[in-house]
């Protein structure tokens, strides 16, 4: 009775839908958008396209890199200042914290904004398609 009680929890939270990302009340999850990025830790901006999933935006930048941000809120007020946290090679599973290929000293301190340190800020400016 246990196993099937647990399998039936299991079953109830994978079919509970996740939240997308949305701006003026429509979903932007699973659209590639072009985009600036800001990146607070080197000052730099960089053409890429962003593409949303809940509260995750996946960077592709021009020269093939990837970045996953774990964004600050779902709800996006102003398209050209979403914020968010992540770092290279990383998988941030809070904004403090990720996981992933390069260790991540964000437990150890540092400046913060919030509860993330503020190297690992980013910030996206869609600049097309958003209002499709």
């Amino acid at each position: 009775m246990k196993a099937i009680g647990l399998t039936l929890s299991a079953l109830l939270l994978l079919a509970t839908p996740t939240l997308a990302a949305e701006y003026q009340g429509k979903t932007l999850d699973g659209r590639k958008l072009a985009a600036r990025v800001y990146s607070y830790n080197t000052g730099g901006v960089y053409d890429a396209q962003v593409e949303f999933k809940g509260d995750l935006a996946t960077v592709y930048f021009a020269n093939g890199g990837q970045l996953l941000i774990r964004l600050n809120q779902r709800t996006i007020t102003d398209p050209s200042n979403i914020l968010g946290y992540g770092r290279i090679g990383q998988l941030p599973l809070s904004r403090s914290f990720g996981v992933g290929l390069r260790s991540d000293n964000g437990i150890t301190g540092g400046l913060t904004i919030g509860a993330g340190r503020f190297e690992d800020l980013w910030r996206i400016n869609l600049i097309t398609g958003i209002d499709k």
